[in-house]
């Protein structure tokens, strides 16, 4: 029994590790940003301009939820313990630019294939941005985005 018990503590807490998605990070630390920002993916429709809408509006069909967390105080910290997240997640680093006092990272997490998150984060200065998207996009369809493929003709 005492084995049987130690085996389902062992494979709830390595579930649990390997389902690390941002929306952990986002709540952990949403009472120390400047702003924060969560909201279903069907109500950013609403916010976005008409001519952006058409370009984004297929990958909005693909999308749960969107996450942003912004950081002026302390931006340095919050760095140091996203980069901590990220590094001890499963979350794959696609692109990083460095320049200048300012860093753009594009990370994805994938689970059967899927695309199930995509994380932006963005630093400049003492400020720092990091963007959440829970998805459901294949791998061919991240693909075409990136490359500058027509978003429509990716998803649908």
């Amino acid at each position: 029994m005492k084995r049987l018990l130690l085996l389902f503590v062992i494979v709830a807490f390595s579930s649990c590790a390997i389902n690390t998605s941002f929306n952990s990070f986002y709540q952990e630390h949403e009472d120390d940003s400047e702003f924060s920002f969560g909201l279903s993916s069907s109500l950013v429709a609403t916010f976005l301009p008409e001519e952006d809408l058409k370009d984004i509006k297929p990958l909005l069909k693909k999308a749960k939820h969107i996450r942003i967390l912004v950081f002026s105080e302390h931006a340095e910290d919050k760095t140091e313990k996203f980069d901590k997240f990220i590094n001890r997640s499963k979350f794959e680093k696609m692109i990083k630019v460095k320049g200048d006092n300012e860093k753009i990272a594009f990370f994805t997490l994938q689970r059967n294939k899927k695309v199930k998150e995509i994380v932006l984060e963005i630093a400049t200065g003492s400020d720092l941005v990091l963007i959440g998207l829970k998805t459901n996009l294949k791998q061919a369809d991240l693909d075409k985005i990136i490359n500058g493929s027509d978003i429509e003709d990716a998803i649908m």
